[in-house]
């Protein structure tokens, strides 16, 4: 059941998350580069320049992605246990399973605010030192 549950909410979450991630490049990100015929997308929509550091850029536009992703997850176990207190009556044993996802749920949101905090101090101190203030 928890494994049912657990593959329902993953797929809920992809479902939900996959036409922010898939949609279509903007005008910017289909700037193209031709050489002898081969014709290639920039995947970082069109936002990097030849004085920029590209790959920050992407490492912040997949950190923004799994933010929203992780988030959209939290939320939606948030729900389910909320379900499984309401249920405590009926199921003694959801209350300490109850408890055991939130405590993890909890672990998770910790660990993807973390990231997103420690990338912004990184970067920001890459940019003060670079700049040499």
């Amino acid at each position: 059941m928890t494994k049912y549950l657990a593959s329902l909410l993953f797929a809920l979450t992809l479902i939900t998350a996959a036409p922010a991630a898939l949609a279509a490049p903007t005008a910017a990100a289909q700037t193209t580069n031709t050489t002898q015929g081969v014709q290639l997308l920039n995947p970082l929509s069109g936002s990097c320049t030849a004085g920029q550091d590209c790959l920050m850029q992407f490492l912040k536009s997949v950190l923004a992605l799994v933010t929203r992703v992780g988030t959209i997850a939290i939320i939606l176990m948030l729900v389910y246990i909320g379900f499984l207190f309401a249920t405590t009556s009926t199921n003694p044993k959801n209350k300490e399973l109850a408890k055991e996802y939130l405590l993890w749920t909890i672990v998770g949101a910790l660990i993807i605010l973390g990231a997103q905090a420690i990338a912004n101090g990184i970067s920001a101190t890459v940019q003060a030192i670079s700049v040499g203030q």
